[in-house]
């Protein structure tokens, strides 16, 4: 039993791994932003949604951000340039 919960937590600390190394970011300026259906949109046309629309709280349009994701999937969104801040 004790082999088989290892194995099970060996799986999902590789898989997490995978979906980490999957994931891509692009950077862009905001032009718009709805954090309640969890929308963000660049000024490149590219378009993410996120499963925690939270996570978008306080971005605002114009402001410039990063975001990694996993085609128009949203993961996460950050700052590019914090130290301007």
């Amino acid at each position: 039993m004790r082999n088989l919960i290892i194995a099970a937590a060996s799986v999902a600390f590789l898989a997490s791994g995978a979906a980490a190394i999957a994931a891509e970011q692009t950077e862009g300026k905001v032009i718009s932003v709805n954090a309640s259906n969890g929308t963000l949109v660049l000024q490149d046309g590219q378009s993410f949604t996120f499963a925690n629309g939270a996570q978008l709280y306080g971005i605002l349009p114009g402001q410039d951000v990063g975001v990694t994701h996993d085609g128009s999937q949203g993961l996460g969104a950050f700052n590019p340039a914090p130290a301007n801040d």
